[in-house]
């Protein structure tokens, strides 16, 4: 009996670092492509352009997260504030939804948020809708 609840637990945890690997070489890999365009773009290497202002000319949600992200690297909040406020304010919720399905993944297997995980995710979305709809309509007036 008691070696059947221990070849669980093992059992277990194995698999708990099978998913924390597959999460850590994701997440390397995300990493290394982020370092990457971000040299391309310090060396003056043309940023990837956004599919919604190059066909509207309006500005989505998202617009200006690059230079965000350079300004983040720079330490310049400032910088960043004005390339995406909205994103800037919501950085500590994307972490925060980030690190609990992450970390509910590698403890259970489980993949789909939880509820109040699934509140914020919506939340942040109109949030962003809001935000995108707000920064066009200011410019024509």
């Amino acid at each position: 009996m008691q070696q059947q609840s221990q070849d669980k637990y093992f059992l277990i945890q194995r698999q708990r670092m099978q998913r924390l690997r597959k999460i850590s070489v994701g997440m390397s890999v995300c990493l290394l492509f982020g370092v990457l365009y971000a040299l391309w773009l310090s060396l003056g290497g043309p940023g990837i352009p956004c599919i919604f202002h190059v066909l509207t000319g309006l500005d989505c949600p998202s617009c200006g997260i690059t230079h965000m992200c350079m300004a983040l690297l720079r330490f310049d909040i400032a910088a960043a504030w004005r390339a995406n406020a909205a994103i800037l304010c919501l950085l500590p919720f994307f972490f925060l939804i980030a690190a609990n399905m992450i970390g509910r993944y590698v403890k259970t297997g489980e993949t789909k948020p939880q509820r109040w995980v699934s509140i914020l995710i919506w939340s942040t979305i109109i949030v962003l809708l809001l935000f995108g709809l707000a920064r066009n309509l200011i410019r024509f007036w």
